[in-house]
């Protein structure tokens, strides 16, 4: 199993920048698909198309605004301007609040979500509980807004472009109001004071997408990418014969591959031993036709080869009672066994419904008499009583006087079908009740012990859940992957608990109480009191935090009604650490930080 550090080391050195809609990104995906499809998961691949960058709505919203307080210069501009800058200030909080706005319409491109699934196998009418583990794999365009100098004030200068695109209309309105005129023209003063600051978003963002490279994104998100992986390992069993993979992570920093692949031989119970395949000769395939089995309710089984019987050759031998004692030759499967019966009793519990003793011809029908005139007068011949231990009253241990109709008023229902011994069956229930071993528990025991053997090393508080694992696309120009997915899937998502992993590659683990840009979304109680206890339980150093960045992909869902919550890492400074700068690369994570969101997911998962 590899460490999720090579997972990181695999998206953010081998394959590097993975900007939305570009064919690094989608090599990504191509490496996370077989990531799952080796874990033996189904894998869906989800397509849809967004928009390459989201700077340059932004920069339009900036120009709307601003061009709208300018044109109030103009008297007779104040009311187009106050609708321009309202227009402009409404779809800038719906984009912020991860519904629709003027990056709808910016040019677009093909993006994909890599969809796993893991469902558990459960009776009629059960319902697993669902859990979906979401991560994003593609990554940023650098800027200076989130470079060392500026990104610890990157709360409070969203903050100003926030208010001050919001505040505009409301000034544009009382300046265009008559009772405003004798204001003028401080009003108007007022207006271009508090745009004016939408001037440095509007460059920071021009000068992003003509000057600024995109960055590794190993910690955001390949780490979360990783985790998630590592989660999958913790629930999904490995395969057996291992996993191969065409593309495996990185050993060190070569460009040679090889597929990881599991060579111990699994070990068998002692009393499969037969099945052991380590010593045949059919390249670890059963060969049953060497195989001795032991008897089943007397009737010994004795090792034949095919090649000593051609199909359907019957050796039979009789006994002066005209009984076979040996019948030789291939089963209906040709494999090659016959079963030896030792003596009538055998060949009896063999054909239970056949009499074993040899059959007399039935009597003649006597000649019909003529009477006095010449009439037939005949007597029916009498029918033939069955004795008892005979045919089928033998086989279901009743007597020829048994009243089926009598006895079916008796009991009344099935609760009253009881027999005259203790555990039940009794003969009413007949010998086919009981079980000709002399061991009535002897199936279910049987089964109840191999599936023990099967799963006793199974945790089946993490096997009986479904699980989804999600791997977002174009999550950093304004989730389109995770709203693509909600849409496509809302009715299955219903109930379901999504846990958003982002950022989890060095500093502090948190998860997040609350999140969103436009407005404050609250994380899923349920999640939040399951994650508190986690952390206490298995004594991990995680704490709760409201995050008040940019949307992560557990905003979206939040925002539409679904149950969420994010885990992410913070540094001292409360800040991601090398947040969409160019030294978020490999080296810069911390593994153990990494394990304990892949410990702290895990215990989520199998806690709720």
């Amino acid at each position: 199993m590899p460490e999720a550090i090579q997972y990181v080391r695999e998206l953010a050195d081998r394959i590097g920048p993975r900007p939305a809609t570009t064919d690094a990104e989608a090599e990504a995906a191509d490496y996370i698909q077989d990531v799952f499809t080796a874990r033996g998961l189904e894998v869906e691949r989800q397509e849809f198309v967004c928009p390459r960058t989201y700077s340059w709505s932004y920069v339009l919203y900036h120009v709307l605004t601003l061009g709208a307080v300018g044109s109030v210069f103009w008297p007779i501009m104040r009311w187009p301007a106050f609708a321009i800058a309202a227009l402009s200030a409404f779809l800038m909080w719906t984009d912020l609040d991860t519904r629709f706005g003027l990056s709808n319409i910016m040019p677009k491109g093909p993006s994909q979500n890599i969809i796993a699934r893991r469902i558990p196998k459960t009776r009629r009418n059960e319902r697993a509980t669902r859990i979906v583990v979401v991560a994003h794999y593609d990554s940023a365009r650098s800027s200076i807004a989130f470079s060392p100098g500026m990104v610890k004030n990157f709360a409070l200068t969203f903050g100003f472009m926030k208010w001050c695109t919001f505040l505009a209309p409301v000034v544009l309105l009382a300046n265009a109001l008559p009772m405003a005129r004798r204001a003028d023209p401080y009003v108007w003063y007022g207006a271009i004071a508090i745009v004016a600051y939408l001037v440095i978003p509007l460059l920071i963002n021009i000068h992003r997408e003509l000057f600024m490279q995109h960055v590794d994104g190993a910690n955001d998100n390949a780490s979360g990418v990783a985790a998630m992986l590592g989660v999958m390992e913790a629930v999904v069993p490995e395969p057996e014969g291992g996993i191969l993979m065409a593309t495996q992570p990185i050993r060190g920093f070569t460009d040679a591959f090889e597929p990881v692949a599991s060579h111990q031989p699994a070990s068998l119970p002692d009393d499969f031993r037969w099945a052991d395949t380590s010593s045949s000769p059919r390249q670890g395939r059963l060969d049953l036709d060497t195989v001795d089995f032991e008897p089943v309710g007397g009737a010994r089984v004795v090792e034949k080869t095919a090649a000593q019987h051609s199909w359907g050759e019957v050796d039979t031998d009789f006994d002066n009672d005209g009984v076979p004692d040996r019948m030789e030759g291939p089963d209906s499967a040709g494999l090659g066994f016959a079963p030896v019966v030792a003596d009538d009793d055998d060949a009896a519990a063999l054909m239970p419904d056949e009499d074993p003793r040899p059959r007399r011809s039935a009597p003649a029908a006597e000649k019909p008499k003529r009477g006095l005139f010449g009439r037939g007068k005949s007597k029916p011949a009498p029918e033939a009583k069955p004795k008892r231990g005979e045919g089928v009253s033998n086989w279901l241990g009743v007597g020829t006087d048994f009243d089926a109709r009598h006895e079916g008023r008796k009991i009344g229902s099935w609760d009253g079908f009881e027999g005259e011994e203790e555990e039940g069956w009794g003969d009413k229930g007949g010998a086919a009740g009981g079980d000709f071993l002399g061991d009535p528990d002897f199936a279910a025991d049987e089964a109840s012990r191999i599936r023990r053997r099967v799963t006793e090393h199974v945790d089946r508080s993490l096997a009986e859940k479904e699980v989804w694992f999600v791997a977002t696309g174009a999550e950093e120009v304004g989730t389109y992957g995770m709203q693509a997915f909600l849409k496509e899937y809302a009715e299955e998502l219903k109930g379901a608990l999504i846990i958003n992993i982002d950022g989890v590659g060095s500093g502090k683990l948190h998860w997040i109480v609350a999140e969103g840009m436009a407005r404050s979304y609250k994380s899923t109680p349920r999640l939040m009191s399951t994650a508190k206890r986690v952390a206490r339980e298995l004594e991990l150093p995680v704490t709760a935090k409201r995050y008040k960045g940019l949307s992560t992909d557990a905003t979206p869902a939040l925002a539409r009604g679904f149950k969420a919550m994010s885990v992410m890492a913070f540094d001292i400074n409360d800040r991601i650490p090398n947040w969409h700068w160019k030294t978020d690369t490999a080296d810069t994570i911390d593994e153990a930080t990494l394990e304990r969101a892949v410990e702290f997911v895990t215990g989520l998962v199998r806690e709720l």
